[in-house]
């Protein structure tokens, strides 16, 4: 930056009409901490405490994730599904079809990346996939069932399959 001082007023004779109105509303948004400065349907500003808002949304918890994905879903999975390596692509397949679910419809790509990562999923969809892992333990259900059991959720909400 230069050491230069802006004439103020030198600036405000060479703004537009529209420049001047975007600079008052710039000026206002200075003396609003904490608040997000809009215009209301009768062109007044409208200071709405971002905080506030935020208080009465669900935030996702990562303590919660991170218990809920490797000590629920995960380690239901390894215990539940075949080991050995003869059965790695059967359970490759299956965690693919998983993932779709808890990654909202997330697919790989031709190479392999699938751009999202479900350590990070919501809360509900984790829930709702150990939901499905724990009803069909329950039922003492094949992998297949499982596997079924996770395609038929991905049907329903829309979400495909992993080619």
């Amino acid at each position: 930056m230069s050491d230069k001082k802006i004439d103020k007023n030198k600036l405000i004779r060479k703004l537009s009409k529209e420049d001047l109105e975007r600079l008052e509303i710039l000026q206002k948004s200075e003396e609003v901490k904490g608040e997000q400065l809009s215009i209301g349907l009768d062109l007044e500003f409208v200071a709405e405490n971002q905080a506030e808002i935020l208080l009465g949304q669900k935030i996702d918890d990562p303590v919660q994730k991170f218990q809920l994905y490797y000590h629920g879903l995960s380690r239901l999975l390894k215990e539940s599904l075949p080991k050995g390596k003869e059965f790695e692509e059967g359970r490759r397949i299956f965690y693919d079809e998983k993932n779709i679910l808890i990654n909202r419809g997330a697919k790989k790509d031709e190479k392999g990346i699938r751009g999202s990562d479900g350590r990070m999923a919501y809360i509900e969809d984790l829930e709702e996939a150990i939901k499905i892992v724990a009803e069909w333990s329950g039922r003492k259900g094949t992998p297949a069932e499982l596997f079924l059991a996770f395609w038929d959720k991905n049907e329903e909400l829309g979400y495909g399959h992993q080619d």
